[in-house]
């Protein structure tokens, strides 16, 4: 007659080298917190996007137009350039190398700077111009946790390019965006989930070795 196994959760074995793999954790996680608290890494993100203003109706026929200082546009467009500081530094001005500017190339030529919207509200954006068809932000400062958008007006369909020469800054472009379950699983590793991140698959693992008899 065959005795059925005690679950392997009953374990002594098992919960003394899960014991032990937590402490390890804890004391990893601790250093890695106190390496970032210490040398906290400043991170921009930036997107952009595009609206047309003239939509194609049969109704219209060609009727309805845009102009500019009397001159018609043929595909007028708004386009919107956000850069976020997610990081918990602020981005200064000498953090642009040889105080070159972050640029925003649309492949066709700027007509006009619209407007630019920051939150906080309160925060001061990075200064901007329009040099052809590039945008040029900064240098200047852009404080944690701060977003500015831009809003330019081009005449046609943009092909989108960002140069940066930032210094010990990460640059991303739309974060998060396609978060896969392995990039959300690498960002808890990173973030205050570390140890369980860490120490729920090892535990899984180790009760698939006490099932099988390795303990």
């Amino acid at each position: 007659m065959l005795l059925a196994a005690d679950p392997f959760y009953e374990s002594g074995t098992f919960w003394a080298a899960t014991s032990a793999i937590v402490a390890v954790c804890v004391g990893v996680g601790a250093m890695w917190a106190t390496l970032r608290a210490n040398n906290p890494k400043r991170q921009l993100t930036y997107a952009w996007s595009d609206t047309a203003l003239l939509q194609s109706h049969q109704g219209l026929n060609g009727e309805l137009e845009i102009r500019l200082n009397r001159a018609p546009l043929t595909d007028p467009r708004v386009v919107r350039v956000s850069l976020a500081n997610t990081s918990r530094r602020d981005i200064g001005s000498s953090h642009f190398d040889r105080s070159e500017p972050i640029r925003f190339s649309f492949g066709t030529p700027i007509l006009k700077l619209l407007d630019t919207e920051v939150q906080p509200a309160t925060s001061a954006p990075p200064p901007v111009t329009a040099r052809g068809a590039e945008l040029l932000i900064g240098p200047g400062r852009l404080g944690r946790g701060d977003t500015v958008t831009y809003h330019v007006l081009i005449d046609g369909a943009p092909t989108y390019r960002c140069q940066q020469q930032l210094l010990d800054v990460t640059v991303l472009e739309n974060p998060g965006a396609n978060r896969s379950g392995v990039t959300l699983y690498l960002r808890a590793l990173r973030e205050t989930w570390f140890v369980p991140a860490i120490g729920l698959p090892i535990a899984l693992i180790l009760g698939w070795l006490e099932s099988i008899g390795v303990f």
